[in-house]
């Protein structure tokens, strides 16, 4: 398995170019494809809604082993693409990198620790341009800590289904421009067996099934709006000798990722 050659922090960028933002000050330049296939979308409008679908975890090798289950993410977001995360492939550190658009050496998280993020990232970026963000995650979870104090709402729940649940009711209200909805079934069940136990094949069908539900209710309550609609993963895993799953090492399965794309114009 090679390597990809996409980095995952040209996303940001893309997301902000996409939507008519400006970029944050250390993001790394655009993705092209995944700009034009959105413009493409709406005949060139930005888009001004966005919501992202950050289940944990799940690297390029799952998507593609258990195809099958995934097909939620080709329904809703058709356009896929191969991307190569952020060393180490750690939680904190790849999200941290995906919603700046900075190397970790540059947002300053460099290892399993969910401290606080004070560079740019596109929250500041969409705050400046008189758009409404908000991040719904699992208590404690990486991405509860690591973008907190910007001027915006966060939504912590116990787990998953809470999660999607409560960001359900947002999609409903129709009240927010970019929203990050992250679970973490997957990475939890995976570290306590391996990726391929039949607990961690549950879990991806359940994250499957949660795309499903978000994209839906999108397509139900955000008819007026041009809407770019999102699964981005992390990281990947693998198994290791002892038999446990983790994501620590440079190599393909822990960094290369699959992520899937799709644009719903509005009516």
């Amino acid at each position: 398995m090679d390597f990809n050659t996409t980095p995952l922090t040209k996303l940001t960028g893309s997301l902000c170019k996409i939507m008519g933002v400006e970029p944050p000050e250390h993001s790394e330049g655009v993705i092209d494809e995944l700009v034009n296939y959105a413009m493409a979308k709406t005949e060139g409008r930005c888009v001004d809604r966005i919501l992202m679908y950050n289940p944990d975890a799940i690297g390029q090798w799952s998507y593609e082993k258990y195809s099958d289950k995934f097909e939620p993410m080709r329904e809703h977001a058709p356009f896929e693409l191969n991307m190569l995360t952020v060393f180490p492939p750690k939680t904190p550190v790849c999200f941290g990198s995906m919603y700046t658009g900075a190397s970790p050496q540059v947002h300053g998280i460099q290892h399993y620790v969910k401290s606080l993020i004070t560079i740019d990232s596109i929250f500041d970026a969409l705050i400046r341009a008189g758009k409404k963000p908000c991040i719904v995650t699992v208590k404690n979870s990486s991405l509860s800590k690591i973008f907190n104090e910007k001027n915006m709402d966060y939504y912590l729940e116990d787990y998953d289904n809470e999660v999607v649940a409560r960001a359900v009711e947002l999609i409903k209200q129709d009240k927010y421009d970019f929203i990050v909805v992250y679970n973490q079934e997957f990475d939890d069940v995976m570290h306590r067996s391996h990726p391929n136990s039949k607990r961690s094949q549950k879990a991806l069908d359940h994250h499957a099934q949660s795309f499903d539900i978000l994209g839906k209710h999108v397509k139900e309550y955000w008819k007026g709006h041009d809407t770019l609609i999102g699964c981005a993963t992390d990281h990947g895993t693998h198994r290791e000798w002892y038999l446990l799953g983790q994501h620590c090492k440079n190599i393909p399965e822990d960094m290369n990722v699959k992520h899937y794309y799709g644009v719903i114009p509005k009516e």
